[in-house]
């Protein structure tokens, strides 16, 4: 076994063989604290979940709204600059597909707490 990778590890259990080396001990990390935690975080500092979401839906809803005047202008030819109407109208069917999968979501962590027994 002179050339084994695994000669360090064949001598730990065999009578006489030299006792392994202590592992160094390593430097204390100390106190790790969090700017996430929550014990720092006050009602008045924090948002609520509802107005998180209320400020969110507002978002979408602007979007939405814009996009639809820049389809109202395009159509009535007030338009010029159909690049920032197509972005537009990308960016609100995105903020969309993701509200609905959000709510979807949402909908089902609901319905499964519900189902939980206790």
């Amino acid at each position: 076994m002179q050339g084994s990778p695994f000669q360090g590890i064949s001598s730990l259990g065999a009578a006489g063989g030299s006792k392994p080396s202590a592992l160094p001990s390593l430097p204390g990390v100390g106190s790790v604290s969090s700017p996430l935690s929550p014990s720092g975080v006050s009602k008045e500092d924090g948002e609520s979940f509802g107005g998180l979401l209320a400020n969110a839906m507002g978002t979408v809803n602007s979007t939405m709204s814009a996009s639809s005047e820049m389809t109202k202008a395009l159509t009535s030819g007030r338009l010029d600059n159909i690049h920032s109407m197509t972005i537009a109208g990308a960016k609100s069917g995105i903020m969309m597909k993701l509200t609905t999968n959000i709510t979807s979501k949402l909908a089902q962590a609901t319905t499964q707490l519900f189902q939980m027994q206790i």
